[in-house]
Protein backbone atom coordinates (compact mmCIF):
# COMPACT_ATOMS: atom_id res chain seq x y z
CA UNK A 1 0.00 0.00 0.00
CA UNK A 2 1.29 3.46 -0.94
CA UNK A 3 2.18 5.53 2.10
CA UNK A 4 0.10 8.70 2.44
CA UNK A 5 2.31 11.72 2.95
CA UNK A 6 1.60 14.46 5.44
CA UNK A 7 -0.67 17.18 4.04
CA UNK A 8 2.05 19.76 4.61
CA UNK A 9 4.17 18.15 1.89
CA UNK A 10 1.52 19.21 -0.61
CA UNK A 11 2.39 22.85 0.08
CA UNK A 12 6.16 22.46 -0.20
CA UNK A 13 7.74 24.75 -2.76
CA UNK A 14 11.14 26.25 -3.41
CA UNK A 15 10.47 29.97 -3.17
CA UNK A 16 12.28 32.72 -5.04
CA UNK A 17 11.64 36.42 -5.38
CA UNK A 18 10.64 36.12 -9.05
CA UNK A 19 7.39 34.39 -8.07
CA UNK A 20 5.61 37.70 -7.59
CA UNK A 21 2.16 36.11 -7.90
CA UNK A 22 2.80 33.69 -5.01
CA UNK A 23 1.06 34.52 -1.71
CA UNK A 24 4.21 33.78 0.30
CA UNK A 25 6.39 36.07 -1.80
CA UNK A 26 3.71 38.77 -1.53
CA UNK A 27 3.64 38.22 2.25
CA UNK A 28 7.41 38.66 2.46
CA UNK A 29 7.11 42.19 1.04
CA UNK A 30 5.20 43.15 4.20
CA UNK A 31 8.08 42.07 6.45
CA UNK A 32 11.10 44.30 7.15
CA UNK A 33 14.65 43.03 6.91
CA UNK A 34 16.04 41.77 10.18
CA UNK A 35 12.60 41.25 11.75
CA UNK A 36 11.92 38.75 14.51
CA UNK A 37 9.08 36.66 13.07
CA UNK A 38 6.71 34.05 14.46
CA UNK A 39 5.52 31.86 11.58
CA UNK A 40 2.28 30.22 12.72
CA UNK A 41 1.34 27.22 10.58
CA UNK A 42 4.93 26.98 9.43
CA UNK A 43 4.53 23.61 7.63
CA UNK A 44 7.90 22.30 6.37
CA UNK A 45 9.66 25.63 6.82
CA UNK A 46 9.82 26.86 3.20
CA UNK A 47 8.56 30.35 4.01
CA UNK A 48 10.73 30.62 7.12
CA UNK A 49 13.74 29.57 5.06
CA UNK A 50 12.97 32.28 2.50
CA UNK A 51 12.66 34.95 5.21
CA UNK A 52 16.07 33.99 6.58
CA UNK A 53 17.84 33.97 3.21
CA UNK A 54 16.10 36.99 1.64
CA UNK A 55 15.23 39.15 4.65
CA UNK A 56 17.83 38.15 7.23
CA UNK A 57 15.01 37.49 9.70
CA UNK A 58 15.11 35.51 12.91
CA UNK A 59 12.23 33.04 12.60
CA UNK A 60 10.33 30.99 15.17
CA UNK A 61 7.71 28.44 14.14
CA UNK A 62 4.46 26.91 15.33
CA UNK A 63 3.08 23.89 13.46
CA UNK A 64 0.55 21.16 14.21
CA UNK A 65 1.90 18.34 12.02
CA UNK A 66 4.84 16.39 13.59
CA UNK A 67 6.19 15.18 10.22
CA UNK A 68 6.36 18.73 8.90
CA UNK A 69 8.23 19.79 12.03
CA UNK A 70 10.81 17.06 11.42
CA UNK A 71 11.35 18.30 7.85
CA UNK A 72 11.74 21.88 9.11
CA UNK A 73 14.20 20.77 11.81
CA UNK A 74 16.30 19.01 9.17
CA UNK A 75 16.52 22.29 7.26
CA UNK A 76 17.72 24.06 10.42
CA UNK A 77 15.34 26.91 9.61
CA UNK A 78 13.84 27.99 12.91
CA UNK A 79 15.41 29.38 16.04
CA UNK A 80 12.74 27.30 17.78
CA UNK A 81 9.70 25.43 16.51
CA UNK A 82 6.78 24.17 18.59
CA UNK A 83 4.04 21.66 17.95
CA UNK A 84 0.84 23.67 18.51
CA UNK A 85 -2.84 22.94 17.99
CA UNK A 86 -4.41 26.36 17.46
CA UNK A 87 -7.81 24.97 18.42
CA UNK A 88 -6.59 24.54 22.01
CA UNK A 89 -3.76 27.09 22.12
CA UNK A 90 -3.70 29.77 24.85
CA UNK A 91 -1.39 32.80 24.91
CA UNK A 92 -0.05 31.84 28.34
CA UNK A 93 1.19 28.53 26.91
CA UNK A 94 4.28 30.49 25.82
CA UNK A 95 4.74 33.35 28.30
CA UNK A 96 8.31 33.87 27.08
CA UNK A 97 6.89 35.04 23.73
CA UNK A 98 4.66 37.81 25.10
CA UNK A 99 5.63 41.09 23.38
CA UNK A 100 8.56 39.52 21.52
CA UNK A 101 7.81 39.60 17.77
CA UNK A 102 7.98 42.32 15.12
CA UNK A 103 5.70 40.28 12.88
CA UNK A 104 3.45 37.23 13.18
CA UNK A 105 2.47 35.40 10.00
CA UNK A 106 -0.54 33.15 9.46
CA UNK A 107 -0.46 32.13 5.81
CA UNK A 108 -3.48 30.04 4.79
CA UNK A 109 -4.06 29.06 8.41
CA UNK A 110 -7.18 30.67 9.88
CA UNK A 111 -9.58 29.02 7.44
CA UNK A 112 -8.50 25.63 8.87
CA UNK A 113 -9.35 26.44 12.50
CA UNK A 114 -12.59 26.05 14.43
CA UNK A 115 -12.46 29.52 15.98
CA UNK A 116 -10.24 31.92 14.03
CA UNK A 117 -11.48 34.87 16.12
CA UNK A 118 -10.14 33.23 19.29
CA UNK A 119 -6.91 32.28 17.50
CA UNK A 120 -6.20 35.89 16.57
CA UNK A 121 -6.82 37.15 20.11
CA UNK A 122 -4.68 34.40 21.68
CA UNK A 123 -1.73 35.04 19.35
CA UNK A 124 -1.91 38.86 19.45
CA UNK A 125 -0.06 39.19 22.80
CA UNK A 126 3.10 37.81 21.18
CA UNK A 127 3.48 41.00 19.11
CA UNK A 128 5.80 43.77 20.17
CA UNK A 129 4.37 47.26 20.60
CA UNK A 130 3.99 48.49 17.01
CA UNK A 131 4.25 44.97 15.59
CA UNK A 132 1.97 43.64 12.89
CA UNK A 133 0.35 40.52 11.43
CA UNK A 134 0.75 39.23 7.88
CA UNK A 135 -2.14 36.97 6.95
CA UNK A 136 -3.30 35.26 3.77
CA UNK A 137 -6.83 33.97 3.22
CA UNK A 138 -8.44 32.25 0.21
CA UNK A 139 -11.31 33.93 -1.62
CA UNK A 140 -14.45 31.80 -1.84
CA UNK A 141 -15.83 34.38 -4.29
CA UNK A 142 -13.20 33.41 -6.89
CA UNK A 143 -14.67 33.01 -10.38
CA UNK A 144 -14.40 29.21 -10.57
CA UNK A 145 -16.35 28.84 -7.33
CA UNK A 146 -19.08 31.20 -8.56
CA UNK A 147 -19.34 29.29 -11.83
CA UNK A 148 -19.50 25.95 -10.00
CA UNK A 149 -22.27 27.06 -7.67
CA UNK A 150 -24.31 28.45 -10.56
CA UNK A 151 -23.98 25.01 -12.13
CA UNK A 152 -25.20 23.40 -8.87
CA UNK A 153 -21.75 22.09 -8.02
CA UNK A 154 -19.51 22.50 -4.94
CA UNK A 155 -16.72 19.95 -5.09
CA UNK A 156 -14.15 19.80 -2.29
CA UNK A 157 -10.52 19.28 -3.31
CA UNK A 158 -7.22 18.30 -1.65
CA UNK A 159 -5.84 21.83 -1.89
CA UNK A 160 -7.04 25.26 -2.95
CA UNK A 161 -10.05 27.38 -2.07
CA UNK A 162 -12.34 24.40 -1.50
CA UNK A 163 -9.74 22.41 0.42
CA UNK A 164 -11.67 19.69 2.25
CA UNK A 165 -10.06 20.73 5.57
CA UNK A 166 -11.33 24.33 5.39
CA UNK A 167 -13.78 25.13 8.17
CA UNK A 168 -14.33 28.80 7.35
CA UNK A 169 -14.79 30.61 4.03
CA UNK A 170 -14.10 34.28 3.29
CA UNK A 171 -14.85 37.00 0.74
CA UNK A 172 -13.27 40.44 0.81
CA UNK A 173 -16.30 41.85 2.62
CA UNK A 174 -16.37 39.14 5.30
CA UNK A 175 -12.60 39.58 5.78
CA UNK A 176 -13.09 43.30 6.39
CA UNK A 177 -15.89 42.61 8.89
CA UNK A 178 -13.92 39.80 10.55
CA UNK A 179 -10.90 41.97 11.36
CA UNK A 180 -12.96 45.07 12.19
CA UNK A 181 -14.93 43.13 14.80
CA UNK A 182 -11.63 42.01 16.38
CA UNK A 183 -10.15 45.52 16.37
CA UNK A 184 -7.58 45.12 13.59
CA UNK A 185 -6.83 47.67 10.90
CA UNK A 186 -5.80 46.50 7.42
CA UNK A 187 -2.67 48.53 6.65
CA UNK A 188 -2.01 47.04 3.23
CA UNK A 189 -3.41 44.41 0.89
CA UNK A 190 -2.11 42.59 -2.15
CA UNK A 191 -3.56 39.59 -3.93
CA UNK A 192 -2.62 36.38 -5.68
CA UNK A 193 -4.33 36.53 -9.07
CA UNK A 194 -5.69 33.62 -11.10
CA UNK A 195 -7.87 33.25 -14.19
CA UNK A 196 -10.95 31.05 -14.46
CA UNK A 197 -10.45 27.42 -15.46
CA UNK A 198 -14.13 26.41 -15.51
CA UNK A 199 -16.19 27.13 -18.66
CA UNK A 200 -19.06 29.63 -18.50
CA UNK A 201 -20.82 28.42 -21.66
CA UNK A 202 -23.95 27.32 -19.78
CA UNK A 203 -24.43 30.69 -18.12
CA UNK A 204 -26.49 33.64 -19.44
CA UNK A 205 -24.50 36.42 -21.08
CA UNK A 206 -25.47 38.90 -18.34
CA UNK A 207 -24.20 36.49 -15.66
CA UNK A 208 -20.91 35.96 -17.50
CA UNK A 209 -20.49 39.72 -17.73
CA UNK A 210 -21.32 40.21 -14.05
CA UNK A 211 -18.67 37.68 -12.97
CA UNK A 212 -16.00 38.88 -15.39
CA UNK A 213 -16.49 42.57 -14.55
CA UNK A 214 -15.81 42.02 -10.85
CA UNK A 215 -12.05 42.15 -10.11
CA UNK A 216 -12.55 40.01 -7.00
CA UNK A 217 -13.56 37.13 -9.30
CA UNK A 218 -9.87 36.93 -10.27
CA UNK A 219 -8.52 36.97 -6.70
CA UNK A 220 -7.38 33.56 -5.45
CA UNK A 221 -5.92 34.77 -2.14
CA UNK A 222 -5.84 38.02 -0.18
CA UNK A 223 -2.56 38.84 1.57
CA UNK A 224 -2.93 41.39 4.35
CA UNK A 225 -0.78 43.45 6.67
CA UNK A 226 -2.67 44.30 9.87
CA UNK A 227 -2.17 46.00 13.21
CA UNK A 228 -4.21 45.96 16.39
CA UNK A 229 -6.09 49.22 16.89
CA UNK A 230 -9.00 50.82 18.71
CA UNK A 231 -12.42 50.19 17.24
CA UNK A 232 -13.80 53.36 15.68
CA UNK A 233 -16.92 54.17 13.71
CA UNK A 234 -14.99 54.36 10.44
CA UNK A 235 -12.75 51.30 10.95
CA UNK A 236 -14.94 49.06 8.79
CA UNK A 237 -14.91 51.59 5.94
CA UNK A 238 -11.12 51.88 6.22
CA UNK A 239 -10.74 48.11 6.03
CA UNK A 240 -13.17 47.76 3.14
CA UNK A 241 -11.35 50.48 1.20
CA UNK A 242 -8.00 48.74 1.69
CA UNK A 243 -9.17 45.31 0.57
CA UNK A 244 -11.60 46.34 -2.19
CA UNK A 245 -9.08 46.01 -5.01
CA UNK A 246 -9.63 47.41 -8.51
CA UNK A 247 -8.75 45.98 -11.92
CA UNK A 248 -5.70 48.27 -12.09
CA UNK A 249 -4.15 46.26 -9.24
CA UNK A 250 -4.48 42.90 -11.01
CA UNK A 251 -4.31 43.77 -14.71
CA UNK A 252 -0.57 43.13 -15.14
CA UNK A 253 -0.66 39.71 -13.41
CA UNK A 254 -3.83 38.67 -15.24
CA UNK A 255 -2.32 39.63 -18.60
CA UNK A 256 0.77 37.54 -17.84
CA UNK A 257 -1.34 34.54 -16.78
CA UNK A 258 -3.40 34.70 -19.97
CA UNK A 259 -0.29 35.01 -22.10
CA UNK A 260 1.11 31.79 -20.61
CA UNK A 261 -2.27 30.09 -20.92
CA UNK A 262 -2.32 30.89 -24.64
CA UNK A 263 1.30 29.75 -25.02
CA UNK A 264 0.51 26.42 -23.33
CA UNK A 265 -2.49 25.95 -25.61
CA UNK A 266 -0.45 26.56 -28.75
CA UNK A 267 2.67 24.76 -27.47
CA UNK A 268 1.61 22.19 -24.85
CA UNK A 269 4.12 21.46 -22.09
CA UNK A 270 6.23 18.43 -23.04
CA UNK A 271 5.29 18.59 -26.73
CA UNK A 272 7.89 18.32 -29.50
CA UNK A 273 6.75 21.68 -30.88
CA UNK A 274 7.51 23.38 -27.58
CA UNK A 275 10.97 21.78 -27.36
CA UNK A 276 11.80 22.87 -30.94
CA UNK A 277 10.57 26.45 -30.43
CA UNK A 278 12.44 26.74 -27.12
CA UNK A 279 15.62 25.48 -28.80
CA UNK A 280 15.23 27.97 -31.67
CA UNK A 281 14.57 30.82 -29.22
CA UNK A 282 17.70 29.94 -27.24
CA UNK A 283 19.82 29.92 -30.40
CA UNK A 284 18.40 33.23 -31.64
CA UNK A 285 18.96 34.79 -28.23
CA UNK A 286 22.58 33.64 -28.38
CA UNK A 287 23.03 35.13 -31.85
CA UNK A 288 21.73 38.52 -30.68
CA UNK A 289 24.40 38.64 -28.02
Amino acid sequence: MEQVKSRSYIYQIELNGNQTNDARIIASTFIDKGSKVLDVGSACGDFGQYLISDKDCTVYGMEYDPESIQVALAKNVFKKIHQVDLNTHQANDYPEYIGQFDCITLLDVLEHTMNPEKNMLQIKPYLKEGGHFVISLPNVSFGDVKISILNDDFEYTDVGILDRTHLRFFTYRTIAHFFTDLGFEILDCNVRVSDFTFPMKNLPRSTKSYISNNPHSFVFQYVLKLKSTYKTDDLLNKNLNKIDIKFAAIRKSLKQIRKYKLLNKILPVGSKRRVIVKSMYTKLKGCVR
